[in-house]
């Protein structure tokens, strides 16, 4: 059982059903054997950067992730496998550090937790 605080006032108790708790020894390992298959299905496509046969288009430290794409197209199909990936596993991925930047104007448009985003 656990409660939340917020300033100061506590929530009635609650189960916690899922996941690990932060901090723990195991939770680096369980997260990263979780976030492997949305890596595996980021270098799949082929979009996004490489090194030579090495794909470099998506890394990962802790729970942050950047995603890198020398084209918009290629951007957009990441960030969609990143959407699949969350419905595909009842999550949600947060993007509360987004930026995109090119050496040409390009437009791209993002729909972020149901939110048209233009670049």
């Amino acid at each position: 059982m656990t409660r939340v605080s917020w300033n100061g006032v506590f929530s009635s108790p609650f189960t916690v059903s899922n996941g690990v708790k932060q901090g723990r020894v195991l939770s680096p390992i369980l997260f990263c054997i979780y976030i492997d298959s949305l890596l595996y299905s980021q270098a799949e496509p082929g979009v996004g950067c490489f090194i030579g046969r090495l794909f470099v288009g998506a890394l990962v430290y802790a729970d942050d992730i950047v995603l890198l794409s020398p084209t918009a197209s290629g951007m957009r199909m990441l960030l969609h496998l990143c959407d699949v990936f969350a419905n595909d596993f009842q999550s949600f991925l947060t993007l509360l550090k987004l930026s995109a930047c090119g050496s040409k104007p390009d437009k791209i448009l993002l729909h972020i937790i149901r939110t048209p985003v233009a670049f």
